[in-house]
């Protein structure tokens, strides 16, 4: 999956696009899901470079729901079906670890640790579906 760094201001996003092809367009930006509708370049072929019709906006960029909530939740970044737990309660992991996998859009998604931590406990198993949002996780305080 593609991963950027965009750096708006003086405030760096990373953003990665499971599908560039599909449409609309889903980013994960910091973690939050941003729907962006594209069109074809005028007179180019099918798949050429395209223009975003709706961004989300660069002068002001609304602030991103960390992945990390305060309560030390992990939550989905977006819906889709848990295909692989990778820790247990009392785990100790380190940031980039993997936590979880989740599929969407046919793709697999990993949910890495963005801060090192011990596992207080996982809400999620193996064939679950879950929603944009829905706790996956959480680290002890």
């Amino acid at each position: 999956m593609p991963v950027y760094h965009v750096t708006v201001g003086d405030k760096t996003y990373t953003v990665e696009v499971p599908n560039p092809q599909e449409r609309p367009v889903r980013a994960i930006v910091d973690g939050e899901v941003i729907e962006v509708a594209v069109a074809e370049a005028a007179g180019a072929p099918s798949g050429a470079a395209v223009t975003p019709m709706v961004a989300a906006p660069v002068a002001a960029p609304v602030a991103p729901r960390p992945a990390v909530a305060g309560a030390g939740d992990v939550r989905a970044p977006l819906p889709g079906t848990i295909v692989k737990v990778a820790v247990k309660a009392g785990d100790q992991v380190q940031p980039g670890q993997e936590l979880v996998v989740l599929e969407a859009m046919k793709m697999n998604n990993p949910i890495k640790a963005t801060r090192a931590g011990k596992i207080a406990e996982v809400f999620v198993t193996k064939g679950q579906k879950v929603q944009h949002g829905d706790p996956l996780l959480k680290f002890e305080d």
